[in-house]
């Protein structure tokens, strides 16, 4: 009773987030189609369509279990621990309209529709609830969508195995995280500076990454070493750790070397002059 308990808590929590991020946000105005979203959202819109495929089948066999077991992984791995954690940053620092938001936002709002669909037939009235705060809703009721559709794009295969060698990496940097933060040599993971002397097929992997690798990882600073340095090693190469020196912003925390009178990093500061602006 008590696993139960804490799997629908999950599945609600998670919800709630995506709502809670999702009250300004219009579907048929503010949406980013795909081929202009960053390619770590287009990841998890394949993601998606991975684990739609997979529940549909599940749902053809009868197996509920199997449903519930896959939409509750995804949730924990995929989009709490991974997605969730590190677009924080882009969701509450950019401006409203920022380009990257709009583009989480659109991840956002296919992953609530489709996971609430797909959940329906087995908590329905959680559902139904959780579509009531959908804003432009298409149907009066959860209950007369039809269930997702699997969506396949040319450069699936291609991202769901680049990011699926990328999360590999990803869990060597945060073991070397935790292992510097017992040690008590950072606190928070953003107050940290990562510095890795890859393999071969690491560094490919990490030059192939189009975006921001250090708000991937939610540290201040990610630098690729050319040379060998000390640190703790992994599959992926040589991981060290360091706390970040400089000064931290007072509004996204982010560690960086120099900030305006109004304690702000570069970033920051242009964005709350932009909005001073409007």
């Amino acid at each position: 009773m008590r696993q139960t308990a804490e799997t629908y808590r999950k599945i609600r929590n998670t919800f709630r987030f995506l709502l809670g991020n999702l009250f300004d946000f219009h579907y048929e105005t503010d949406r980013v189609k795909y081929e202009q979203m960053a390619e770590v959202d287009q990841y998890l819109i394949n993601d998606l369509n991975v684990l739609v495929e997979k529940v549909l089948n599940a749902y053809e066999n009868y197996a509920f279990d199997e449903v519930n077991r896959l939409i509750v992984t995804y949730m924990t791995n995929d989009l709490s621990a991974f997605y969730l954690d590190f677009t924080k940053d882009v969701l509450y620092i950019e401006t409203t309209d920022n380009p990257a938001r709009r583009s989480i936002q659109t991840v956002f709002y296919e992953n609530l529709k489709a996971l609430a669909c797909l959940l329906t037939p087995i908590i329905p009235h959680t559902t139904e609830e959780v579509y009531s705060y959908v804003l432009d809703r298409s149907q009066k009721s959860i209950y007369l969508l039809d269930m997702p559709k699997i969506t396949k794009y040319a450069n699936s295969s291609e991202l769901l195995q680049k990011y699926g060698d990328f999360l590999k990496l990803r869990d060597d940097v945060l073991k070397a995280l935790e292992l510097a933060r017992n040690e008590k040599i950072i606190g928070k993971s953003f107050s940290s500076k990562v510095v890795i002397y890859p393999t071969e097929k690491a560094k490919k992997l990490l030059n192939s990454i189009n975006d921001d690798v250090a708000k991937i990882f939610i540290v201040s600073e990610f630098v690729i070493s050319n040379d060998p340095i000390e640190g703790s090693e992994t599959e992926s190469g040589i991981i060290q750790v360091t706390a970040r020196e400089g000064k931290v912003c007072s509004r996204c925390w982010k560690v960086v070397d120099h900030l305006s009178d109004d304690e702000l990093c570069e970033r920051c500061d242009k964005i709350i002059k932009s909005l001073e602006e409007k």
